[in-house]
């Protein structure tokens, strides 16, 4: 039987647990367990790595600047797009990107993005740069020296693209076009002049009488070279005895067309010159000579009969085109394309597109062109075209000006001088034109 001590004890270790129950909420009035303290220290431990990781985010978007910042450095104000390039440890606020680059050393320059607080207490200087510089540059990898087209459009001015083309593009043999009051036939990649006295007859007897005359502008038919005139002509002494000649061939004179037809049904048509020499017409030739000769004979002659015969060429001009193929039809503007040729030099060839309704230039976004404008060697200025759809002549010592920009001797690329003009030109870019406008150097 319990004594009143084992009773006593009892009861004080009830209340005990009672007590235990009613502060610690734990239900049956169970003892509580110890607390693991490793869960706070786990949580404080990844609360301090991600106020860390925030740390260096931040720290990644408020870099502070480069050791070497004080010169050929752009510095662009986060948040803000403010835009200030270095200069003996000062900022200056510059106009464009291609002033601050002009403003740097060749090769040396430099892009840095800072808060606006990495900058307090550094000083400013007065504004910089060439107004009406590019905005911005085209990569070295998207400059396109080629495939430039220039089209005519019912505006009568021209359309010039580059870095895409005009929609329904297509090589074409011909163009008839007119500036002002003047006729020229577009073909070889040249511009040859028809006179009006002869335009009506010469278009007949190319064929080209149903053709559209295409009006265009003087800085359009100058993307071609000048060509012979296209116009009739003879032979001074026409109707001289020739007796060098097969004697299969009856009667030859000097004018004489001989004509050898092969098993197909082509005809080759050769000119009997006075000297006994046989001279091969072409498609052109051909017919401007019919057309200078309106008496001329013509004698069909087996290729047997010109076997021992000596050749030579016509009295017409060697730079005519052989052939004329198809023209500019209805619908369509005629295109200067341009492209590099067999021997490697850029020319104009004549292509046509879909109708086009007005002039302008468009240059794909983020492209453009370092060209040398030249006449024929390999000497020239050059030139930065931008996706602005405008060109800016590079002054200065050439090689450092290109370096300066971010190119190489390298991306410059030749090209005739008339497509030059057909762009918008803005101010030289240079050292010199920079700094200029720099007070307190």
């Amino acid at each position: 039987m319990a004594s009143n001590k084992d009773i006593l004890n009892a009861q004080r270790f009830n209340r005990q647990r009672l007590v235990m129950a009613f502060s610690a909420g734990t239900p049956g009035g169970r003892e509580v367990e110890p607390r693991n303290m490793l869960r706070p220290v786990i949580g404080g431990i990844a609360i301090a790595l991600v106020i860390l990781l925030v740390s260096l985010v931040m720290g990644r978007f408020t870099s502070p600047l480069p050791n070497d910042w004080q010169n050929n450095t752009l510095v662009v104000v986060k948040n803000e797009g403010t835009r200030y390039v270095t200069i003996r440890g000062r900022l200056r606020p510059v106009t464009n990107i291609a002033s601050a680059r002009l403003l740097s050393d060749p090769g040396a320059f430099k892009q840095t993005t800072a808060g606006a607080d990495t900058l307090n207490g550094i000083e400013r200087g007065s504004q910089v740069g060439i107004a009406d510089a590019p905005e911005s540059l085209p990569a070295a990898k998207s400059l396109v020296p080629r495939g430039w087209a220039a089209c005519s459009s019912t505006a009568g001015a021209t359309s010039t693209f580059v870095g895409s083309a005009p929609s329904g593009m297509g090589s074409v043999g011909h163009a008839l076009v007119s500036v002002g009051k003047s006729h020229y036939l577009i073909a070889n990649g040249h511009r040859y002049p028809i006179p009006s006295e002869n335009l009506d007859a010469v278009l007949h007897a190319l064929n080209l009488d149903a053709d559209r005359v295409i009006p265009v502008d003087a800085t359009w038919i100058n993307l071609f070279p000048q060509g012979s005139t296209i116009k009739p002509f003879s032979l001074s002494d026409a109707g001289t005895p020739v007796t060098t000649l097969s004697s299969s061939i009856s009667n030859p004179i000097a004018g004489t067309l001989l004509v050898v037809s092969d098993g197909s049904g082509a005809q080759r048509h050769y000119l009997v010159r006075a000297d006994g020499r046989v001279a091969r017409l072409n498609e052109v030739e051909l017919a401007m000579y019919k057309l200078g000769s309106p008496n001329v004979t013509e004698q069909q002659v087996n290729a047997s009969d010109l076997s021992q015969a000596s050749t030579t060429t016509s009295s017409a001009p060697s730079d005519w085109p052989d052939t004329l193929g198809k023209g500019v039809t209805e619908n369509q503007s005629a295109c200067a394309v341009l492209q590099v040729d067999a021997s490697g030099q850029m020319t104009s060839t004549i292509n046509a597109s879909n109708q086009i309704d007005k002039g302008g230039v468009t240059v794909k976004g983020g492209t453009g062109a370092l060209v040398r404008a030249t006449s024929g060697g390999s000497a020239g200025q050059v030139f930065l075209l931008t996706d602005a759809g405008r060109v800016w002549a590079l002054g200065g010592a050439t090689a450092d000006t290109v370096r300066q920009l971010g190119y190489t001797m390298s991306n410059v690329s030749n090209i005739p001088s008339p497509w030059i003009s057909l762009f918008p030109a803005g101010p030289e870019l240079s050292k010199a034109a920079v700094w200029k406008g720099v007070q307190d150097k």
